[in-house]
């Protein structure tokens, strides 16, 4: 590791998002940590970013796991940047949802951010950066129970924490994406993807890059005095467009 540079770690970095955005911190000068539960996966998309950038370093590992992230986070000669990208996604209609799919959902999605934003805190220095990915979906949506009362809890722990950990100098914030060509998007059915985009002011689809250069400003060391926001980035249809 270049010690001087900078060092980000991006969870849920083997594909979509995450992968956009560990490709875009690379590019602005940051030692990069790449971090997903799947280690094939993680491999190779840190083989293909190793290809521009020389060896990319990765680790897999669960983002729930508190003694696998306290060593990964402990055992780094320095932490600028957490962002905090892991989540898990299903559609399903209300009455059909199970409790087992609110916990799995909850866990990853909001406690596991949580483990890994409390651990990076304990070794950020002032001038820490805290980027929780949300989701436009905390505002409302049809058939995303278990996601959207997770992402409302992405919102409100970025909130909390920004508070908390403003006067160590640590800024927290979070971006909520729209629609994106992802994984997650494509797990839907046609009809589904069609009736969503239907939605959109735009009328499309965003890119995992456009996310990537949202996180990029938080992440950047010349975004100061800026903590406890949330950024959308989806194609309006925050503005109240059609909410269900």
């Amino acid at each position: 590791m270049e010690h001087e540079k900078e060092v980000a770690l991006v969870t849920g970095a083997g594909r979509g998002i995450g992968l956009a955005t560990a490709r875009r911190l690379l590019e602005d000068g940051f030692h990069v940590v790449m971090v997903d539960l799947n280690a094939e996966t993680l491999a190779a998309s840190a083989g293909k970013l190793a290809e521009a950038f020389g060896a990319v370093e990765h680790h897999a590992l669960s983002v729930t796991d508190r003694a696998a992230a306290a060593a990964l986070i402990g055992g780094l000669p320095r932490l600028d940047v957490l962002v905090n990208n892991a989540a898990i996604f299903w559609d399903g209609k209300f009455d059909a949802i199970s409790e087992d799919d609110f916990r799995k959902m909850y866990e990853v999605n909001v406690i596991g951010a949580f483990i890994m934003a409390q651990e990076a805190a304990k070794v950020m220095k002032r001038g820490g950066r805290i980027v929780n990915v949300a989701s436009r979906a905390y505002l409302a949506g049809y058939a995303h129970a278990p996601y959207i009362t997770s992402k409302a809890g992405a919102v409100g722990l970025t909130r909390s924490m920004a508070i908390d950990l403003a006067p160590r100098g640590i800024f927290v914030n979070a971006i909520a994406p729209g629609l994106i060509e992802t994984e997650m998007f494509r797990s839907l059915t046609p009809e589904r993807q069609q009736e969503l985009i239907a939605k959109q002011p735009t009328k499309e689809v965003g890119q995992p890059e456009d996310i990537a250069n949202g996180i990029a400003f938080f992440a950047s060391p010349r975004t100061r005095n800026v903590t406890g926001q949330l950024l959308s980035l989806d194609g309006g249809r925050s503005m109240g467009i059609s909410l269900y």
